[in-house]
């Protein structure tokens, strides 16, 4: 007998068990600890309660974790992850998982929502179109491990520190990316704001430098580096933000830019791969209008 549960109603470990047989064989490994998979759902702000575990007498075998976020006035939502173990695969489980996550959407006022899948998962991203979602964009993930090149020291533009979460209130910035991309992913980093000679916002970035357990350097990830689009110099502008984030970078350092919007970020893509950067994960990124 099948039953959905809100995880809420559900013990860490049978959510840990569910997301590990869930994910058995995928394209890369995300097994988890439970450790790791509290992380995750803080860290992407997923919700225990909007988020779901199938039983199959009593035995978690699928999974889908959600959650919830006002995106420039839109309610939005994000499949954080849908599982299904082996075993039970082809069985229905992940149409009874979808169902109940749109359920779940709708009692929650989502106005969008959101997922990506990996390019090469045609009957995952066939079940999801089959929902009423449809593909929106093309997403890579980029990495290098490469020194940055120094492009240039521009006395033009003033560049200022501040946090992720002022960038949000920028006119142009782009809160309906990939969840991932978003400020709320990335709280607990540093953000750049670059200005012109009468002190107007023109451009940002922000980024998250993570360290080993020694305290080294180790990997730095760039959420989101945009210009203002109405301004006719963004590729100079996206040039300064790029030379200030790596200029204190040691050249080892790893550097990633998860989940770029081919489309929607065109000048920014062109330019980091440009300047070497490589995908490692091709994915769609996916949309179903609620209301």
């Amino acid at each position: 007998m099948l039953q959905i549960k809100r995880l809420s109603e559900c013990t860490l470990e049978e959510a840990v068990r569910a997301w590990n047989a869930g994910f058995e064989g995928y394209y890369f490994p995300i097994q988890l600890t439970i450790e790791s998979f509290l992380h995750r759902l803080v860290g992407e702000g997923l919700s225990p309660t909007l988020s779901i575990i199938a039983f199959y007498h009593n035995e978690p075998v699928g999974i889908v974790l959600n959650g919830v976020r006002e995106c420039k006035g839109t309610s939005m939502a994000w499949n954080g992850g849908t599982g299904v173990a082996p075993a039970f695969r082809k069985t229905g489980i992940g149409k009874a998982l979808m169902e109940a996550t749109l359920n779940i959407y709708q009692e929650a006022g989502v106005e969008l929502a959101t997922l990506e899948a990996i390019s090469e998962n045609e009957r995952a991203i066939a079940l999801y179109q089959k929902f009423g979602y449809e593909i929106v964009d093309e997403l890579e993930y980029l990495q290098s491990q490469e020194a940055v090149p120094h492009f240039l020291d521009d006395a033009t533009f003033q560049v200022e520190t501040t946090v992720p979460q002022q960038i949000s209130l920028l006119p142009f910035y782009k809160g309906r990316h990939p969840w991932q991309t978003q400020w709320q992913s990335a709280k607990d980093g540093e953000a750049l704001l670059v200005k012109d000679e009468r002190g107007c916002n023109i451009g940002y970035a922000y980024y998250r430098r993570v360290f080993d357990a020694t305290g080294k350097h180790e990997k730095t990830v760039l959420y989101q580096c945009e210009a203002d689009p109405e301004r006719n110099d963004t590729e100079h502008i996206l040039r300064v933000l790029l030379t200030k984030i790596s200029s204190a970078h040691p050249d080892k350092v790893v550097k990633v830019v998860p989940n770029v919007p081919i489309a929607h970020s065109s000048a920014t893509y062109s330019l980091l791969k440009e300047i070497g950067f490589q995908p490692i994960i091709k994915q769609v990124w996916m949309q179903k209008r609620m209301r």
